[in-house]
């Protein structure tokens, strides 16, 4: 099904404010070092007053979505301005809003639309935390496998295909095999994780589909390695963020070239 530009538009429109709303204090709360004990967090980093939650302080959430600063802070410096917390500027709108746009334009329908735009929400946050801070939070991973899980299973329930469940199901576990051989060998735990969740979805759709998701999120991730490499002083030993190539691969795969 080819939904109208209107539809796309009005998706891209409902994904900046997904990203403004949700992802960016989602990711303000888990964009968290590996060695700080607090996740999520929901106080500011320099001073500790509370912006998230029913003790946040009035107007601080509005604070941090808007001008991405403290409300405490800001009062307590001279001019009024204080230090930037959270992602970019416009990043994590960008992000879903284009995540949203993509999937309405590869004309999914139905429990697979909803997959793909959950993980659209849930994967923009998980790309920000693990390119800030190399981190995959389990909180988020877990939330992401058991939304399309769920999605998934409705779909097979409403539209009687339990061969599509059995196949997701079987890509999921050996893609979960293959990446704890790697987790054995030095790969991240984050993406043991998160990778069977992606495939998952992927094979859904077809087996091809998983290989080429797989296979375009490699691409990806040795993209990045080369552009860290040419651009800045990695080196072979230089760990990498493999989430987001991951997460990308797979929203590509699913949408661009089903």
């Amino acid at each position: 099904m080819h939904h109208s530009p209107t539809v796309i538009t009005l998706a891209a429109a409902a994904g900046l404010l997904v990203g403004a709303l949700v992802v960016r204090p989602v990711a303000f709360a888990y964009t968290v070092p590996p060695d700080d004990p607090v996740l999520p967090r929901s106080a500011c980093p320099d001073c500790g007053t509370q912006l998230l939650g029913r003790s946040a302080a009035p107007g601080a959430f509005r604070r941090l979505v808007l001008a991405r600063r403290c409300t405490a802070c800001a009062a307590a410096e001279p001019a009024g301005i204080a230090l930037r917390i959270g992602p970019p500027l416009l990043v994590p709108e960008f992000l879903t809003a284009l995540g949203a746009a993509a999937v309405l334009a590869g004309g999914t329908t139905g429990f697979l639309m909803a997959a793909q735009l959950w993980l659209v929400a849930v994967g923009s946050v998980l790309l920000l935390a693990d390119f800030a801070v190399h981190r995959l939070p389990n909180h988020l991973t877990a939330a992401a496998g058991a939304g399309v899980g769920v999605l998934l299973t409705g779909a097979a329930l409403a539209e009687h295909q339990w061969d599509a469940l059995m196949r997701a199901v079987a890509v999921a576990l050996a893609t979960a095999l293959w990446f704890f051989v790697l987790a054995l060998l030095g790969q991240g735990l984050g993406d043991l994780k998160l990778a069977p969740t992606l495939t998952a979805l992927l094979a859904w759709q077809s087996w091809s589909m998983a290989f080429d998701g797989l296979f375009l999120s490699c691409v990806l991730g040795v993209l990045q390695w080369l552009a860290l490499k040419a651009f800045s002083t990695a080196t072979r030993k230089t760990e990498i963020a493999f989430g987001p190539a991951l997460l990308v691969g797979t929203l590509v795969a699913s949408t661009v070239l089903a």
